[in-house]
């Protein structure tokens, strides 16, 4: 139904007339769909009220998927090359997911000094953020592009024995101050999920169940 396009009708079965004055549309159909109403006597009028709503309920329905995020009937690998349509899931594959279906967030924060921005639990933010750059980098390319020691290695110069070092040490870096970040909230009170409570305790995330399918 093309905009105000009831209002004809409205005003042609004498349903808003000149005595209504100056009305907003949105006043004069709340008018007219009231007088509807309270005129519907017989079951063919009740009739004639439900017909008026669902074609109002299809405008509006109409209205709010133009505001909606995405890009309608357009499949999410239109364009993508071979690298987005392996059967291997990957960030990249998620990124140009993303960017297509219109969702620019994770986008635009990817990039190690934003690394700390993909995250969102508020302390692991922080921990990420506080990081050496040269730590950010590597656990970038490590944890987010799916990169091997080795190759990360090879792309800065170095050992993969050493890359396998500095990993190490700082995820033991992020886990000591995660834990201690947890027992901050714990001492204070402060709400924590189960596998918040089972990494301070434990000082890993919970194990996968492994009677649970995988998804």
């Amino acid at each position: 139904m093309p905009k105000y396009a009831e209002f004809q009708t409205f005003r042609e079965q004498n349903l808003i007339t000149e005595a209504d004055g100056d009305m907003l549309h949105r006043e004069a159909r709340a008018l007219a769909l009231r007088r509807i109403e309270e005129s519907a006597r017989t079951e063919e009028d009740f009739r004639e009220v439900i017909r008026w709503w669902d074609k109002l309920d299809a405008n509006r329905e109409r209205k709010e998927r133009d505001h909606e995020k995405g890009r309608s009937v357009i499949p999410l690998e239109w364009n993508a090359d071979e690298l987005y349509l392996s059967n291997r899931p990957s960030y990249d594959m998620i990124l140009r997911r993303l960017v297509l279906a219109g969702d620019f967030l994770d986008f635009i924060f990817d990039h190690p000094k934003t690394l700390h921005e993909l995250v969102t639990n508020a302390d692991l933010s922080k921990i990420l953020k506080e990081l050496k750059l040269h730590l950010k980098n590597m656990l970038y390319c490590l944890f987010l592009h799916d990169y091997s020691a080795a190759e990360y290695a090879e792309s800065i110069g170095q050992s993969d024995r050493n890359i396998r070092g500095i990993r190490e040490t700082a995820l033991k870096k992020i886990r000591k101050l995660y834990g201690g970040a947890l027992a901050y909230r714990k001492e204070n009170g402060l709400p924590m999920t189960l596998d918040e409570k089972y990494f301070l305790n434990n000082g890993v995330r919970k194990k996968k169940d492994s009677r649970q399918p995988d998804r």
